[in-house]
């Protein structure tokens, strides 16, 4: 990422220019302005204890790799697996002996008294067991052949979060910021007091800090800030090359408001107001259908901005909530009036009952050429971005999976830009701006929905619509059906 800042120094105009992290390897260069502290020196307190670390990770990965320890893992996976071949096979044994002796039982067709075939059964039993112990102690054995290799790995493994830690604290001490007003603070002390108590790896690294500290420092006025993306999308967070973008809330939010005490900042509405425009589509005593526009809230928000969940308060109703659509997408929402109706659809859509289609358009896709039809799965794991929320990215390790069903309605409307393309979306997965990320992803469609301002490119407005919504009515289990064209 890289930002620009306009000041003003004395009775001039000019401008800083900086970059987040490294770039390219060097920790400072020319023309941009420099760290907010420089921790990198080849010889200094830094790189020497994250030297201490790097060693330790050597002795571990060393002791992890050593050929006895390594025999000894196959020799514990190849024990798991006999024994669950023994265990299985004798189990198949005894049923085919439980079967005999109950066939001899029902014909008497067998020499034994019944005292025999309940030792013999006794006895199967008890082998049983004895094979099960007999694989317990070899990998009790096993174990404890391998334990002097584990304690050393733990032991390692608990002096390098230490020293971690320590170095960390060291790292965010030594982060002084200074503010509008003249004042500084340490990092630690600015997140002493927010949900996470500490600062993310990577704070004061970002642009925004490193431009309003040189500005602060060299007595400069802050004019205006922007910050944007150059080059190719991350795997995981989406980034579009020249989009501007805000800083993240989870790193920068808490660095900035210290940073910006004693400043008159105006910042740009993200939003226009969308009023208290709602359409009821349906409604009896048990439920609610209506068409929410693009820009009101589903549901209340941290602001005091009206949802369709507070206009329908306001006229009397007493809503529930089962689903909601993104404030910037408009579309079909049912809202239930009763706490029999709000269960009943909350099953329903936890057993995916409910069909749901969304119409979209989506910027022209680079090198594609998509016809009338064509369709095809989305089928990437998302989850939230824990330092620039509500951004959500894809993550192969802890994302949830996160299915989407498209295809192409009109690859050239008559009335849209050149290669935008109209695009039919379904669900089959809920999870928060499913459609958005799946469409604007590089594993997905890479190509964003028209007018979405965090994964793609800002407009008059997003053109995402939940135009059709079916389920079964709370009461009656009559399929009720919706429909409203996308204004777009």
């Amino acid at each position: 990422m890289f930002g620009v800042l306009v000041v003003r120094y004395k009775d001039e105009l000019g401008y800083l220019a900086a970059y987040s992290g490294q770039l390219q390897g060097c920790k400072e260069l020319d023309y941009f302005v420099p760290n907010v502290f420089d921790y990198l020196q080849p010889d200094g307190y830094f790189k020497c204890h994250e030297a201490e670390i790097s060693e330790i990770n050597r002795q571990i990965a060393s002791i992890e790799t050593t050929p006895e320890r390594i025999h000894l893992l196959d020799e514990i996976q190849q024990a798991q697996i006999d024994a669950v071949t023994e265990i299985d096979a004798y189990k198949e044994v005894m049923t085919q002996a439980k079967r005999q002796r109950d066939f001899s039982r029902q014909t008497g067709d067998d020499a034994r008294t019944e005292d025999e075939l309940i030792r013999e059964s006794q006895f199967m039993k008890a082998e049983l067991v004895r094979i099960k112990q007999k694989w317990r102690n070899i990998q009790k054995e096993l174990d404890t052949s391998i334990a002097h290799y584990d304690k050393q790995i733990d032991e390692l493994k608990g002096k390098r979060q230490q020293k971690s830690e320590a170095l960390q604290t060291w790292l965010f001490q030594n982060f002084i910021v200074r503010n509008a007003r003249g004042e500084t603070r340490d990092l630690l002390d600015i997140f002493k007091y927010t949900p996470m108590g500490m600062p993310p790896s990577g704070s004061g690294e970002c642009c925004a800090p490193k431009l309003l500290q040189y500005a602060f420092s060299h007595d400069m006025q802050p004019l205006c800030i922007a910050e944007f993306w150059w080059g190719e999308s991350p795997k995981s967070v989406i980034r579009r090359h020249l989009n501007y973008y805000n800083a993240c809330r989870g790193k920068c939010l808490p660095i900035l408001t210290f940073m910006l005490e004693g400043m008159d900042v105006e910042q740009k509405e993200m939003h226009k107001d969308a009023g208290e425009s709602i359409s009821i589509l349906y409604e009896d005593e048990s439920i609610v259908v209506v068409y929410k526009p693009s820009g009101l809230l589903s549901v209340p928000g941290k602001s005091e901005r009206h949802s369709v969940f507070s206009i329908l308060s306001e006229r009397g109703y007493t809503p529930k909530t089962v689903h909601r659509l993104d404030m910037d997408t408009s579309g079909i929402l049912v809202v239930p009036r009763t706490t029999e109706a709000h269960h009943s659809l909350q099953r329903q859509f936890y057993n995916r009952t409910v069909k749901k289609r969304y119409v979209a358009i989506v910027e022209p896709m680079i090198g594609i050429t998509l016809n009338e039809g064509d369709h095809g799965i989305i089928d990437i794991p998302i989850c939230p971005d824990p330092f620039d929320r509500p951004r959500q990215m894809v993550d192969y390790d802890y994302g949830k999976r996160s299915i989407t069903e498209w295809r192409v309605v009109s690859p050239q409307p008559s009335g849209l830009g050149s290669g935008e393309v109209v695009l039919s979306l379904v669900p089959h997965t809920g999870r928060t701006h499913q459609l958005r990320v799946h469409c604007a992803s590089c594993d997905g469609l890479a190509s964003p929905i028209k007018g979405d301002p965090l994964y793609g490119h800002r407009g008059e407005r997003l053109c995402l619509h939940a135009e059709y919504l079916e389920f079964a009515h709370p009461v009656t289990g009559k399929r009720l059906h919706f429909k409203v064209e996308a204004d777009f």
